[in-house]
């Protein structure tokens, strides 16, 4: 008789196969799970038509709420640009629509059309 825990030899052969495919069986869950994405999860996208390479917006900022630092993560605003955004959102009251980020000095027609995707406003 074996002296591990009092165990027969064929049960303990039993409890190494049951350890062996949880081991397994768990394994294979963990890698699933960095394999696979959620429907709800956050996913970046990217467009192959037309050589357009460019990632689709993940995240909208509320030009009328968002500190400047924050508007620093849409691609195109820096430091000054996210400065000049809060500076016209105080003194104008907030904005309206997303269009009246053109009123912004410095902010054109190409510069807009390159954030607008990125931007939101929200009247709360």
């Amino acid at each position: 008789m074996n002296r591990f825990f009092e165990f027969s030899s064929h049960q303990l052969k039993l409890v190494v196969i049951l350890a062996g495919l949880l081991m397994i069986f768990s394994t294979y869950r963990l890698i699933r799970s960095f394999s696979s994405a959620e429907q709800d999860s956050l996913k970046l996208v990217f467009k192959t038509g037309d050589h357009d390479f460019r990632y689709e917006p993940v995240l909208k900022v509320d030009i009328n709420h968002t500190p400047a630092d924050s508007l620093e993560l849409v691609p195109g605003i820096g430091p000054v640009f996210a400065s000049r955004i809060v500076s016209f959102r105080d003194s104008a009251g907030g904005f309206r629509k997303i269009e009246d980020i053109k009123l912004v000095e410095g902010i054109g027609a190409k510069t807009y059309e390159r954030i607008k995707d990125y931007l939101e406003v929200n009247p709360w």
